[in-house]
């Protein structure tokens, strides 16, 4: 019966050719467009979470500080939550630094009387520690300490980045709501135009004395094999695009410990599994409005 079943689903396939393959074009666009939006907010997420988990809070010193009192302030930091480690940065290691990091124009702060940078403290935080507004009263915590003058960390950059990444979440979810809509609208009318065209072949089935399940289980495997074949041609030309633009993407110049990845392998399989029960839903409908089942 299962081999006389997906033999009459192929045939159906076979005959209305132009029909199914705009079905499965349409529904490869969608699962195209739509893994895309998956695969950019998997990265986003790992990105943004690196770049959080790799900020440093710089709270640099208003004047000289004793020994004490340093060791004092270091202590006050290591105490707040949130915090793995404090380095002390005096205001020499910076400035040699900044001369390295500028290389050949260095020479442009040989004409300095004194060293223009102070002395700072360089705040690590837990890898757990990536609420940005967690963050934020970490830093004014810090600042609020007797002896610094200042805070900084990458606040403009994460909350820029954080407000594009949550708008494009809202988009997406909006387009897959759309894009199941009309993908569902799509494969239910195709199949419905299936039906149309055989309704006198179902119609001496019934009159022969065909049972129900007889005559529509051949149509719930089209609509399952559409939905299979759209997501697999989807994610297909969908990983061909990724494999031609990962090599054209320097992910360290964003952030040494971020690595661009597919969309993993059970997040695939839930897509393909959504496409082909949007296929089954798609023929279900048609079925139970056509044939009045």
């Amino acid at each position: 019966m299962i081999r006389f079943t997906f033999k009459r689903a192929l045939r159906d396939i076979r005959n209305n050719f132009y029909l199914h393959g705009l079905c499965v074009v349409t529904i490869s666009l969608a699962v195209f467009i739509l893994s895309a939006f998956a695969l950019f907010y998997i990265n986003a997420t790992e990105l943004l979470d690196a770049w959080k988990q790799g900020v440093r809070v710089i709270a640099y010193v208003g004047g000289d500080l004793s020994d004490t009192r340093r060791h004092a302030i270091m202590a006050e930091i290591e105490s707040m939550d949130g915090v793995a480690g404090v380095d002390f940065v005096p205001k020499e290691s910076a400035f040699a630094a900044l001369k390295a990091d500028i290389g050949d124009q260095s020479s442009l702060l040989e004409g300095l009387n004194e060293n223009p940078l102070p002395d700072a403290f360089e705040v690590r935080l837990s890898e757990s520690f990536i609420n940005l507004d967690a963050i934020g009263r970490l830093a004014a915590n810090i600042g609020a300490i007797e002896g610094i003058d200042d805070v900084e960390y990458a606040q403009k950059w994460l909350s820029r980045f954080a407000g594009v990444y949550n708008l494009f979440k809202i988009t997406g979810l909006v387009l897959v709501a759309m894009f199941f809509l009309a993908t569902l609208f799509i494969v239910a009318n195709t199949i419905r135009l299936i039906l149309y065209s055989r309704r006198e072949e179902i119609e001496i089935m019934r009159i022969v004395g065909a049972d129900e399940a007889f005559i529509k289980h051949p149509f719930y495997v089209e609509g399952l094999l559409l939905g299979f074949t759209g997501a697999g041609i989807g994610m297909g030309f969908l990983y061909l695009a990724y494999l031609a633009t990962v090599p054209g993407f320097a992910p360290d110049i964003l952030v040494s410990f971020f690595e661009l990845r597919f969309i993993p392998g059970p997040l695939l399989a839930g897509l393909v599994l959504c496409s082909m029960m949007i296929g089954w839903a798609g023929c279900h409908f048609s079925i139970k409005r056509f044939l009045k089942i």
